[in-house]
């Protein structure tokens, strides 16, 4: 997303505009349990050709929940796994991608679904209803010779129910609630621009008023300004319906502006969770602090500098941290070991040797303090 000083959540817009846009969500659905608990993940891509199995660990131990009535951000570089684990956590299992170990459990109002323990049939049961899915690109979904009101019919007529005409006026209902014109339903998708296509496709995933709806890159194709109006959408829809919002996009500004908690991801690993607002003001991880400060701000002249480098293969990933060969502050320890994601503060997980040591001091010759990790890490650069 460009950077802009109308973008809102953005450095051109002052701090009354942006404590509006970072206001608490309505506190009316109980926040007890997880509406999605997903615990210890593994998803790697298996392919086995000529006797030769080869494996690409694009989720590797993932733990992470999402709150009811939040949108949780999920962040990082190309092919670091996010689009991978939401694919997984929706069920959009395909070879070669196969599901070797962890859970995701869904709490949907007192309704427990173990996804990879139920039957089929309980899978499909949930999707539409209670679980949708915003692809990343809107022809992902719309079928290109067939009108856009056939592609409510498949998704949700089932789900939804009624007479056709009954289900009709409320599809029409929701469009008008999401400011599209019903008219929208007789066009075929090739005679839509791509925001409003992209618009259909977020009124076809909410149309059952699901509670949780996952959303991968649905602005990347866009232009900045059709890109606001769209997270705009987002958000009021997700205000509206009380729903769970789990959204990925590798843009930083998008996340500072949309989510409530984010996720950074690296290499197949969760490296980084914490309250948007604390990620973007006390960042722990060397990543992260890379991540944020690529971020370009207005009146900027100094260049920055990249990360230096190149994301690891997760065909064959490095050992320890596997971001320890592009860290400045990477020890031995961090060659050797993989650092477990700890609560450092409450809400605020890293998993990082220089923040959190291991117990064992022969195996920690350095000891850096969340304090000197923003003193000592390296200048700003672009990962992107």
């Amino acid at each position: 997303m460009g950077m802009h000083p109308g973008t809102p959540g953005q450095p051109g817009h002052s701090r009354n505009q942006r404590d509006e846009l970072r206001e608490p969500r309505p506190a009316t659905a109980a926040i007890d349990a997880p509406v999605v608990d997903v615990t210890n993940l593994r998803a790697w891509y298996v392919t086995r050709q000529f006797g030769v199995q080869r494996e690409v660990r694009a989720v590797d131990d993932v733990s992470l929940q999402v709150r009811r009535n939040e949108i949780y951000g999920l962040a990082g570089e190309s092919s670091c796994g996010k689009s991978t684990l939401i694919k997984t956590i929706a069920g959009a299992v395909r070879p070669p991608l196969e599901v070797l170990g962890g859970s995701v459990l869904f709490d949907f109002h007192g309704e427990h679904l173990d996804l990879y323990r139920s039957p089929p049939a309980a899978r499909a049961a949930i999707r539409w209803k209670h679980l949708s899915y915003v692809m990343q690109g809107s022809m992902s979904v719309l079928n290109p010779v067939r009108r856009v009101r056939h592609s409510f019919v498949d998704f949700a007529y089932r789900h939804i129910g009624g007479s056709i005409a009954d289900f009709e006026n409320t599809v029409r209902a929701h469009l008008e609630r999401l400011q599209l014109r019903p008219g929208v339903l007789e066009a075929y998708p090739h005679e839509l621009s791509g925001g409003m296509r992209q618009r259909v496709a977020i009124a076809l995933a909410t149309v059952c008023r699901p509670e949780l709806i996952i959303a991968d890159e649905p602005t990347t194709a866009l232009d900045v300004i059709v890109q606001k109006g769209v997270l705009g959408m987002i958000r009021e829809v997700q205000r509206e319906l009380q729903s769970s919002l789990l959204f990925v996009t590798h843009d930083m500004a998008v996340h500072a502006y949309l989510c409530d908690r984010l996720g950074v991801m690296y290499a197949g690993r969760l490296i980084e969770e914490a309250p948007t607002a604390d990620i973007f003001r006390a960042p722990l991880h060397p990543y992260t602090r890379h991540l944020i400060a690529s971020l370009p701000r207005i009146g900027q002249a100094a260049r920055m500098d990249a990360l230096k480098g190149a994301p690891p293969n997760l065909a064959a990933p490095p050992a320890g941290c596997r971001f320890h060969p592009r860290c400045p502050l990477a020890m031995e320890v961090c060659s050797q070991q993989v650092p477990p994601l700890e609560t450092l503060t409450p809400g605020h997980r890293v998993a990082c040797f220089a923040v959190t040591p291991p117990a064992t001091p022969a195996s920690a010759p350095v000891s850096v303090s969340p304090t000197q990790v923003s003193t000592r890490a390296a200048p700003p650069g672009d990962s992107r």
